[in-house]
């Protein structure tokens, strides 16, 4: 009786050990980030390209129907001169008849000098609000497994062209 006593203590002491060791695994980490991208249209240095339009229209570029894709810069700073943290690559279609409002859907792809890997943003942006939510729907590298959330904020427009503000969390 002795020895099942015995056995029974050693299985349950390796059982609260690993509880515990799964415990801290299980920990989210949470991670927040800040960076501008910088949406450049219609000039020589574009990084933006309408690729559809509606009706066949490749010449408006803000209306109903409008299929835009991006490669945009991701600076630390809102002056397209500062640091480049990465690339925002991806699209966004206009797709409100009602409104000016975007399906945004990109990945940022970032520079291994600070973070290596990507996120992936995917939802709506009310282009016209002050300040709007999209989700983050996934990563790599560094991001991988991540969601969460980013708040985009209008730092800046000239003609067609915007720098964004992104304040970014997310939970690996």
């Amino acid at each position: 009786m002795a020895q099942i006593a015995n056995v029974f203590v050693i299985f349950m002491i390796i059982l609260v050990a690993y509880d515990v060791d799964a415990a801290k695994q299980k920990r989210p980490k949470s991670i927040a980030l800040e960076f501008y991208m910088h949406d450049i249209v219609q000039t020589a240095n574009a990084t933006t390209a309408l690729v559809a339009g509606p009706n066949g229209d490749t010449k408006t570029i803000n209306s109903f129907g409008s299929v835009m894709v991006i490669d945009d810069p991701l600076t630390e700073g809102p002056e397209l001169g500062s640091r480049l943290v990465g690339r925002g690559q991806g699209m966004y279609v206009f797709d409100s008849m009602n409104d000016f409002s975007l399906l945004l859907s990109f990945t940022a792809v970032f520079v291994k000098e600070k973070h290596n890997g990507t996120l992936s943003f995917h939802g709506a942006d009310r282009i016209l609000l002050t300040k709007r939510e999209i989700p983050v729907v996934g990563g790599t590298g560094d991001f991988r497994f991540a969601q969460g959330y980013a708040f985009i904020e209008t730092a800046s427009i000239k003609g067609f062209s915007a720098v964004l503000k992104f304040s970014v969390t997310v939970v690996l």
